[in-house]
C-alpha cells in the first residue's frame, strides 16, 4: 500500500511540475490578456532594427505592461520571459494579418487598440498613456509614491 502511495505522490509531483511548466508557455496573444499591452511589429528586412529599438525603450516598455513580438519570415522575436508556442507566429499572423512595416497596439483587454505603419514608440506611448486603465494605474503608482 505504502509503495502505491508512493508512486501516486511522484506521479501527482510531476504532473503538477508539467503543469505549472506549461503555463509560463503562450499558444496565443489571449494568454497575456488583463497582465500586458502587447505591440506587434511586421518587418521582413529590419527585424533586428526593431527589436534594438523595443531593447532601447526598455524603462518605457516595462513601466507600461509591454509585451512585444517581431515578426520577420519564419521568426519570432519578443521580450516575452517564457516560452512560445511554436505555433504562435502563425497564430498571430493569422488573427492580425499585417503587411510589411506595419505594427499593432493592443490592450491589456485585448482590443485592438492601434494600426500603424512603421513603428512609432512615442506615439504608442502615448496612445497607451491615454487609455483609462493605464491612468488609473499611474494613479495609483503615483498615490503609492506619497504613502509614507
Amino acid at each position: 500500500m505504502k509503495r502505491y502511495l508512493i508512486s501516486y505522490a511522484l506521479a501527482a509531483s510531476a504532473f503538477t511540475q508539467t503543469a505549472m511548466a506549461s503555463c509560463d508557455e503562450i499558444t496565443s496573444l489571449k494568454d497575456l490578456l488583463w497582465e500586458n499591452r502587447i505591440i506587434v511589429a511586421n518587418s521582413k528586412d529590419n527585424s533586428d532594427e526593431l527589436t534594438g529599438f523595443f531593447r532601447q525603450a526598455s524603462h518605457g516598455i516595462i513601466d507600461r505592461d509591454v509585451i512585444w513580438f517581431v515578426l520577420s519570415n519564419n521568426e519570432l522575436q519578443t521580450n516575452y520571459k517564457g516560452a512560445t508556442s511554436p505555433n504562435l507566429l502563425s497564430q498571430i499572423r493569422n488573427q492580425y494579418p499585417l503587411s510589411d512595416n506595419e505594427v499593432i497596439l493592443i490592450g491589456k483587454d485585448g482590443g485592438l487598440k492601434e494600426r500603424i505603419s512603421g513603428l512609432d514608440l512615442k506615439r504608442l506611448f502615448g496612445d497607451i498613456d491615454h487609455m483609462p486603465m493605464r491612468i488609473r494605474e499611474m494613479r495609483e503608482k503615483q498615490s503609492g509614491a506619497n504613502e509614507p
